[in-house]
C-alpha cells in the first residue's frame, strides 16, 4: 500500500513539473485575486516537482 501512494504522490508532483514547464514554454498568464503571478515563479516550480518526483520514485523502489 505504501509503494503505490509514493508512486502516485510521483506521478502528481511530476504532473505539476510538466505543467510548470508548459507555463515557461508559452508563458501563460495567472492570475489570482487580481494578482498576476510572474512566470519566473514557475523556474523554482519545474525544479521543487522535479526533485519531489524524484523523491518519491526513489522511496517507492526503496520500500
Amino acid at each position: 500500500m505504501q509503494k503505490a501512494a509514493l508512486y502516485t504522490s510521483g506521478i502528481i508532483f511530476a504532473v505539476g513539473a510538466v505543467g510548470h514547464v508548459i507555463r515557461l514554454a508559452k508563458s501563460i498568464e495567472i492570475v489570482i485575486g487580481g494578482v498576476t503571478l510572474p512566470v519566473w515563479v514557475s523556474f523554482p516550480g519545474v525544479f521543487v516537482a522535479t526533485l519531489l518526483a524524484v523523491w518519491m520514485v526513489v522511496a517507492a523502489r526503496r520500500s
